[in-house]
């Protein structure tokens, strides 16, 4: 049992009193409509000519303008965590704790202003956006109750020595977050580095800067001093090789696509001038994530749990489902049970402003790119339902359901990150496996299945960071199922536990002979 620590529970929108206060949120959020968010750099606002336009993928409506950063503003911002780390490094653990704990008393009471510009800009529904605060509460109490553990160092065979091991940090890091969870995953990334006494540059997403700065602002309340977190959106032309080059930074933690990922580590992997340390990459880069169901499984289960993993946030999730393998004396059973839970969530599509449960893709690039394959979809497979899409007032696609495809197929191998799913019929349970391994990826998986030995045979031959029995693939909860994939999916860094914290901590041993 771990102790001191307790999952947040979501809020009940069916509640009024929660409705009332998310639409008041919302009345605050168009009240600050508009506004120009400045760079944080070593506790300053700067102001930039250059802006990045964020937008409402559900109306397209300009929500405001963050300050985009130069190269000589980045390398500010690592000269100036730099410094910062110089302090923040030996600063007692009881107090990074402090500021960690106080951090989550502020997103607390800053719930449904967060939950508001989260919903507006990634195009969340309201519990999708709380349940991604919820997360964020989650990572800051298990860091927390982590690091305390930590600072107790390795337990060691008794000599006639003094002898110790302890964890000590290791420098600035660049966070890179991804636009998908503006709130959870950057506060995640920023709060893991701080925590074990490193500084932090941060380039959150164009699509999502506002809740990054949000973010930001509430750190700097919570007392993490100046030049431990700094604020740099940006684009990756302009300053991401550049930070993560920098020879004073000393490990980028990434979320984002496989290309993007990849391209960091082979940065990084490059020695700059002045560079004193091999470099450290966290990455988590996406997958092409399975669901298989076999002759036993409960076909309505399954459906419901496949629909949910595929089409929930638009299919905008590296969890998400992307490929139903589904047994041949099954196949139509599913296929139509699939079929008929899609059309209960088209019929409540809409904007997150509503709460629908399906909303709109992040932006333009990502709706033709996902209409695209739709189309590759129909040459390869028979739509048996949506295929439609518009962009006529936001970015909406309907969940579209694809039955007939082949394992070579593009749908079938290819990264989507969309409303788009592919189902395979297979003659066996070993072909199955088989087909769920053959990708690049390797992140999550589910097998729906009242056979003990194909339970066993999938625990084992399923390949996947993240492997779920009779239940969804999406939705992991700190602590309940540490995340974290293989192969291209990146390098399987658990987050939420100890494990992830040592990616930014170095292990001192230190001996004095005492005779």
């Amino acid at each position: 049992m771990l102790k001191g620590f307790k999952n947040a529970a979501e809020l009940d929108f069916t509640l009024e009193e929660n409705a009332k206060k998310i639409e008041e949120a919302f009345r605050q959020v168009d009240a600050e409509k508009g506004k120009i968010y400045p760079l944080i750099i070593g506790g300053e606002r700067i102001e930039t000519e250059k802006k990045i336009t964020s937008i409402s993928p559900s109306t397209k409506e300009v929500l405001g303008y963050a300050c985009s950063c130069s190269q000589e503003l980045a390398d500010k911002a690592v000269q100036a965590a730099n410094e910062a780390f110089k302090t923040w490094s030996v600063a007692p653990v009881e107090e990074r704790i402090r500021c960690l704990r106080r951090l989550t008393a502020l997103l607390e009471e800053n719930r449904y202003i967060l939950d508001a510009w989260n919903v507006e800009e990634s195009g969340k529904n309201w519990g999708e956006a709380d349940g991604e605060l919820c997360e964020a509460l989650d990572f800051f109490n298990s860091y927390a109750m982590h690091m305390r553990k930590l600072a107790e160092g390795l337990e060691l065979v008794p000599t006639d020595e003094d002898t110790k091991c302890t964890y000590i940090p290791i420098g600035v890091g660049a966070i890179i977050p991804p636009w998908n969870f503006p709130l959870s995953i950057c506060g995640g990334m920023v709060a893991s580095a701080l925590v074990t006494g490193n500084t932090v540059i941060c380039k959150p997403s164009s699509d999502t800067p506002i809740v990054a700065y949000k973010f930001i602002e509430l750190c700097e309340k919570a007392g993490f001093p100046v030049g431990t977190v700094n604020y740099i959106p940006g684009s990756g032309s302009d300053i991401g090789d550049y930070i993560v080059e920098h020879p004073l930074t000393r490990f980028i933690n990434f979320t984002g696509s496989k290309v993007v990922g990849c391209r960091i580590n082979e940065r990084a992997a490059k020695i700059s001038e002045g560079q004193r340390w091999i470099k450290r990459v966290v990455a988590e880069m996406g997958g092409k994530n399975a669901i298989i169901v076999d002759s036993s499984a409960n076909i309505k289960k399954a459906a419901q749990g496949i629909v949910n993993s595929a089409f929930t946030f638009q299919g905008q999730k590296c969890s998400a489902c992307s490929r139903a393998i589904v047994m041949c004396d099954v196949y139509d059973e599913l296929v139509d049970a699939v079929v008929d839970c899609a059309k209960e969530l088209k019929e409540n599509q809409g904007s997150g402003r509503s709460n629908a449960p399906m909303g709109p893709v992040i932006n333009e690039n990502a709706y033709k790119s996902i209409t695209e394959y739709v189309e590759i979809a129909r040459q390869e497979g028979n739509i048996v339902y949506g295929g439609n899409y518009s962009d006529a007032e936001g970015y909406y696609i309907e969940p579209t359901v694809v039955r007939d495809i082949t394992r070579d197929a593009r749908i079938a191998n290819e990264e989507i990150f969309g409303p788009v799913l592919a189902v395979i019929k297979v003659e066996s349970f070993d072909e199955a496996l088989d087909i769920a391994n053959q990708t690049e990826y390797g992140l999550t998986g589910s097998v729906y299945s009242e056979d003990r030995e194909n339970i066993q045979k999938a625990k084992v031959q399923f390949h996947v960071g993240n492997l779920y029995f009779n239940r969804k693939s999406t939705a992991a909860v700190v602590l309940q199922h540490p995340f974290g994939g293989f192969n291209m999916s990146g390098t399987d860094a658990k987050t939420g536990t100890s494990d992830y914290l040592t990616n930014f901590l170095n292990l001192k041993s230190i001996t004095e002979d005492l005779t």
